[in-house]
């Protein structure tokens, strides 16, 4: 499984998620963020790596077909729910239905199915934002007037956390400079308290005027500083707020009486 969310910025759109990848009961890191240039849009899931490879491409034989393109560059989003959204569920069904003894029940003797995966889908063109949900089960869920939404078996913790730094961004808009602090800071806090299924490092892919990409692993080396800087400027501040007032020093504690 996984954690991944989706953040719509004042000026791009941002995907993030951990690395962690399951096989049985081994586990590998790999990154599950993706952008796709030509339809300017960036995308991230949780679930079967089987099912993400097979819905990457998918998506990315989706740039050969125009009305796709021109929903995406419009943007259109009832153009990109009944184009791009039904090639995304198709390659869905069709890998949920080769697995045995599942096919599309989506669970058999108490198991859940284990292909179910869930896509988060952003784009971002002439200055506009789009950002579609597909669950697990096809479902289509719009959350560009929200401009956040996690899934994966950490998205819970993922929402929390986003949820305890949104007074940072409420009242101004939110560039994607900042934004990608907040998905960073989401995405590690949720690999820091939940028990399984999520591992470190996070990837970050955005989609901006300037074009639709995964972040290079430096540039993601960088974020981490900021964000590290910023818990550091979290600690000092609440040294502040204890600090006596006008400077005055603590008292001595006094000293715990003798057992001799």
């Amino acid at each position: 499984m996984t954690v991944a969310i989706g953040l719509v910025c004042s000026d791009g759109v941002v995907v993030a998620s951990d690395s962690m990848a399951s096989m049985g009961t081994t586990a590998r890191p790999i990154c599950k963020v993706f952008a796709q240039p030509e339809l300017q849009m960036v995308w991230t899931a949780s679930g079967s790596v089987y099912v993400i490879e097979e819905v990457a491409q998918v998506i990315a034989d989706s740039v050969k077909v125009s009305n796709v393109k021109a929903s995406c560059h419009a943007p259109d989003p009832n153009g990109i729910r009944t184009t791009l959204a039904p090639k995304v569920t198709a390659a869905m069904k069709k890998c949920y239905e080769s697995a045995l003894p599942f096919g599309l029940n989506q669970a058999v003797n108490g198991q859940h199915h284990p292909f179910i995966s869930d896509f988060l889908l952003l784009g971002w063109s002439k200055s506009k934002p789009w950002f579609m949900e597909i669950d697990n089960q096809g479902q289509l869920n719009w959350h560009t007037d929200a401009q956040f939404a996690a899934v994966g078996s950490g998205g819970a913790f993922a929402t929390v956390a986003q949820a305890l730094m949104r007074h940072y961004v409420e009242g101004r808009p939110v560039n994607v400079d900042d934004g990608l602090l907040v998905a960073y800071r989401a995405i590690e806090t949720t690999c820091g308290v939940s028990s399984s299924s999520v591992g470190l490092p996070v990837w970050l892919a955005t989609s901006t005027d300037k074009g639709a990409r995964v972040l290079k692993r430096e540039e993601i080396d960088e974020v981490d500083a900021a964000v590290q800087a910023w818990k550091q400027l979290e600690i000092e501040t609440l040294i502040d707020l204890r600090a006596p007032a006008h400077g005055e020093k603590d008292e001595a504690p006094e000293a715990p009486p003798s057992l001799a």
